[in-house]
């Protein structure tokens, strides 16, 4: 089962052998990180595991470290400048256990509080860790390549006319290809010596009638082929995207965009080729095998023999091959899907990009990363060049045996030229099939490879999904947190013990620093995730117990960096209501006080807003989240840090406006402008995962906490006078 992003931190081989040997019984992998900086401290891998028994470090080729779990007393992440390193205090004292550069501190703040809870376990968060890639250096059982075929051929069931079409297409042009040899025989062996003019008419006539019908039958096997792989790549594609719209939200946080594009596009043509050309291939090419070796048998069982000689090759060389392609196209598919990533990352990040003139660093990398594919692919090249020339230079010597041997019973008279001349020509045509048989295996290798690739992301299950008796109702807005617990990753917890109830209507607000786990409450409301302890309750009833599509359309979410479609401002604007009216519309635009802007554009509502809404400002493109949001007129409206990209003056609009639009709504606004919250019923203040302090805007003021603290901040910097500067 595919659960995150495997490709880019699975370990490589050596270092995965080294670690899987190194396993007692019982031991676990729970988490791995990469370090860049080696114990000398110059940049280089180091790897940092961790167990359920102990730490282990490890310096690929030269030095593996490691300290037992109940040896470790607490552990430290310190940020140094220009880099960080993890300490852990044992019994012996305190020692550094690896260091990292800036660009890696956050997987190794996980990884220290994940040895933080082996330490000392609290009862917030239980469970298996579920990271697959390391998980798999154990698993057994993994799904057969036959399985994985047999589920690619299921694709073409549903087509399976066009698939006979086309194999029969295909066995008609395979006996056809078998005549042209016995026609050349007769021609060298009957007409030649007889001189017999009308035989030569008919047997050419006979070859131009082949060769015509023959072509005709190729435009149609290349019609029904072509129809039948777009067809079986339509429903192919689709199936995958269809599937992943059904997968939770924790997929998408596992894997990158690059690699899942690389999967739906490159991966699926690849399958595509092998369902429809490979597998036509294949079965012609194997019944052409057997037809051409019943007649060279049938011709001169002696040189069908010699003709033999290069098939025990075949059949020890194919297998061998097969072993060892199976690491290098992997290999090469995860360097390919490298490139992917980087270019889904950069091309619509070119504005920052440009910013800070980095384009000759994205080419470097560029460059750099399609090295590494070069160089993965010509390993693949290196192996291909270790077998198959071989088994060219044996077939291409039998050939010569048979010459041999064929013209010495020419010479006898117990052949003749015609029978040697269509044995020779059978031959070929022997060898031609087995040539293209041994050629298939390199792309059936990789279109399997690719079908296990697709397969992974098929067969993975939703995190989250409807319970058989799941509700559907009319929300009124009352929400309850009982006791909930919750980290992105096992062990690792974002939100402690949360108790919170909010009443129909009631505005709350919710603020706290930066990583606090303000926003993952609002997913854990709108159940992109559920608590890991701990249930949420709206109206009474576990979410768990309402249909997806019931709580997702009564709740309505504007977030801190909107995300918009490469469509019309309208489309934008309707996505939540399919089918709104063009009036709900303009009205929801009003009420967010986007109207205006948007009448300023030559088009008007149907101006199309750029890739993730890069034709407009960040606050036009705020406010037409917010629109969004409002269309479906939602019962709960939650408001993640909606104004923080709008002037003063906008922003003053939008809160007159959310002023009537909150009414008798229930609403949760974060918010880091506190000035904003001063109206909400109560505040909610978290602190490192948990509830600090509860209470409206002057309770939190008088009690001189977390809460006036920041708001003091806030106060000083926004009355900092203005300096001068003098040119």
């Amino acid at each position: 089962m595919l659960t995150e992003d495997e490709d880019s931190l699975k370990p490589p081989p050596e270092v995965e052998a080294s670690i899987r040997c190194m396993l007692s019984e019982g031991e676990d992998l729970l988490y791995c990180a990469l370090s860049d900086i080696e114990a000398s401290g110059c940049y280089g891998n180091r790897w940092l595991f961790i167990t359920n028994k102990r730490v282990i470090t490890l310096t690929p080729g030269r030095e593996v470290r490691e300290i037992p779990l109940d040896r470790i007393m607490s552990v430290e992440v310190h940020d140094y400048l220009g880099n960080g390193e993890v300490e852990v205090s044992t019994r012996d004292g305190r020692e550094g256990l690896i260091r990292f550069s800036r660009s890696r501190v956050e997987e190794f703040r996980k990884a220290a509080l994940l040895i933080s809870e082996l330490v000392e376990p609290s009862s917030h968060l239980k469970g298996r860790p579920h990271w697959d890639y390391l998980n798999s250096l154990r698993k057994e059982g993994r799904k057969s390549r036959s399985a994985t075929l047999r589920w690619l051929i299921s694709y073409m069931k549903p087509h399976w006319y066009w698939a006979v079409a086309a194999l029969l297409i295909s066995l008609a042009t395979t006996g056809l290809g078998l005549v042209p040899p016995y026609l050349i025989r007769l021609l060298i062996d009957q007409v030649f010596p007889s001189k017999d003019v009308g035989l030569l008419i008919t047997l050419t006539l006979g070859l131009v009638g082949v060769y015509a019908i023959n072509a005709l039958l190729n435009i149609g096997l290349n019609y029904s082929l072509a129809l039948l792989g777009q067809k079986v790549i339509y429903d192919m594609r689709s199936r995958v995207y269809e599937h992943l719209q059904r997968l939770s939200l924790g997929f998408y946080d596992r894997i990158s965009s690059g690699r899942l594009l690389s999967r739906v596009m490159d991966d699926v043509g690849r399958v595509q080729w092998f369902l429809v050309w490979g597998t036509q291939t294949f079965i012609s090419n194997l019944l052409a095998l057997l037809g051409v070796g019943l007649i060279i048998f049938t011709l001169n069982w002696q040189l069908a023999l010699f003709s033999l000689l290069p098939v025990p090759i075949i059949a020890i060389g194919l297998p061998l091959f097969r072993q060892k392609a199976k690491g290098v196209y992997h290999k090469a598919w995860r360097k390919w899907a490298d490139v992917s990533s980087l270019l889904v990352d950069t091309i619509p990040g070119a504005i920052v990009v440009k910013s800070f003139s980095q384009e000759k660093f994205e080419v470097k990398r560029l460059r750099e990363r399609l090295a590494e594919v070069v160089e993965a692919n010509m390993e693949s090249t290196k192996l291909h060049l270790q077998f198959f020339p071989l088994l060219g230079f044996a077939t291409s010597a039998s050939v010569v045996f048979v010459w041999w041997i064929g013209g010495l019973q020419v010479f006898t008279g117990s052949l003749t030229t015609g029978t040697l001349v269509a044995f020779v020509s059978y031959m070929w045509m022997f060898y031609g099939p087995v040539q293209q048989l041994s050629n298939l295996v390199q792309p059936m290798q990789q279109a399997i490879t690719s079908g296990e690739r697709v397969e992974e992301v098929i067969e993975v299950e939703p995190d989250i999904e409807d319970a058989p008796d799941a509700l559907a109702f009319d929300i009124k807005g009352a929400i309850r947190f009982e006791n909930v617990s919750f980290g992105y990753e096992p062990f690792i917890p974002v939100v402690r013990n949360i108790n919170l109830e909010i009443k129909p209507g009631e505005v709350i607000g919710v603020v706290g620093p930066s990583g606090s786990g303000k926003t993952t409450l609002t997913k854990l409301l709108l159940r992109f995730y559920d608590p890991t302890e701990g249930r949420i309750t709206i109206d009474g009833v576990d979410l768990r117990k309402i249909k997806l599509q019931c709580l997702r359309e009564q709740i309505g979410l504007v977030l801190q960096d909107p995300i918009l479609f490469n469509d019309t401002i309208a489309y934008n604007i309707a996505y939540g209501k399919r089918g709104a009216r063009p009036e709900e519309i303009i009205a929801s635009a009003k009420a967010a006080h986007a109207h205006d802007f948007i009448m300023n554009f030559p088009l008007a509502y149907d101006t199309v807003v750029g890739e993730r809404g890069s034709r407009l400002s960040g606050g036009e493109r705020q406010r037409i989240a917010i629109a969004r949001a409002l269309i479906t007129d939602p019962r709960i409206l939650i408001l993640d840090e909606a104004t923080s990209s709008v002037d003063s003056i906008t922003e003053k609009h939008i809160q007159a406006a959310l002023e009537n639009l909150i009414r008798d709504r229930t609403t949760i606004i974060i918010a880091h402008r506190l000035s904003t919250l001063q109206r909400a019923n109560r505040i909610i203040v978290i602190e490192k995962g948990h509830i600090a302090e509860v209470g409206s805007h002057e309770e939190l003021l008088a009690k001189g906490g977390l809460y006036s603290q920041l708001y003091a901040i806030q106060s000083a910097q926004e009355t900092i006078p203005q300096t001068t500067i003098a040119v």
